[in-house]
């Protein structure tokens, strides 16, 4: 899991899925990203992909190498603008990006993406205004809205995707929500707490089997942003 603190220094934390404690970290790095970021999504294990809070909407690669001491990358890559959103996450193909509630995906199929493999630019619709964002899956986001609502969507294509309301309330302290895969999630609250939640099937539209399991950290949690690397939680 990596985030960023307000003074735009990295953090890297590892966490087990099963018993929600930390493995690793936090481990934070000396150095910043040089600019005010906006939205971040997590690719894989060493690189990031970040919008400057702007707007031209500024897109950069960060390459991540090494997170075992200080969170050590190398200069951010500027790779293009227009990427105005407010929310990005990745499912380990599509990047989903939301900006006034205009939902975009993308594809990304390489490790160290530059811009001209960052394709595939698809408006899916409107109406997406979400307070978080995640994916639980290939074409699958996971969200919560300023009301408190948990609402998961599949998507298939522009003006294809199928929207599941899990929870009508209950969720609005939550400011980040994350899912490395399999059903696990980790919300980061407002009193910044990290909680873990587990959802049986995430794929079904149901509410009745996402339980919340345990308090990874009761404070501690600054980052303005924080990203989960997809599918490294796997059944």
């Amino acid at each position: 899991m990596f985030g960023v603190l307000p003074n735009g220094r990295l953090t890297y934390t590892a966490i087990d899925a099963a018993s929600g404690q930390r493995t690793a970290g936090p481990a934070f790095s000396n150095g910043t990203l040089g600019f005010t970021p906006k939205a971040m999504a997590t690719l894989n294990a060493n690189t990031l992909l970040v919008t400057e809070n702007g707007t031209a909407g500024k897109l950069y690669r960060v390459d991540v190498h090494n997170v075992t001491g200080p969170v050590e990358f190398g200069r951010p890559v500027y790779l293009g603008s227009g990427y105005t959103h407010d929310l990005l996450a990745y499912d380990g193909r599509f990047l989903f990006g939301i900006a006034g509630g205009a939902l975009r995906r993308y594809i990304i199929t390489v490790a160290k993406p530059a811009l001209a493999d960052v394709t595939g630019n698809t408006l899916i619709g409107t109406g997406f205004t979400l307070k978080t964002l995640t994916t639980t899956g290939l074409g699958w986001i996971l969200g919560t809205t300023a009301a408190g609502a948990l609402i998961s969507y599949k998507i298939s294509g522009a003006d294809l995707w199928r929207r599941y309301q899990l929870r009508d309330t209950s969720w609005q302290d939550l400011d980040h929500l994350l899912s490395p895969g399999a059903g696990v999630y980790y919300g980061r609250k407002a009193d910044r707490s990290l909680s873990r939640y587990f959802d049986i099937n995430p794929y079904d539209g149901q509410a009745a089997d996402v339980s919340e399991q345990s308090t990874v950290d009761t404070a501690g949690w600054a980052q303005t942003l924080l990203s989960a690397q997809p599918g490294t939680v796997t059944r």
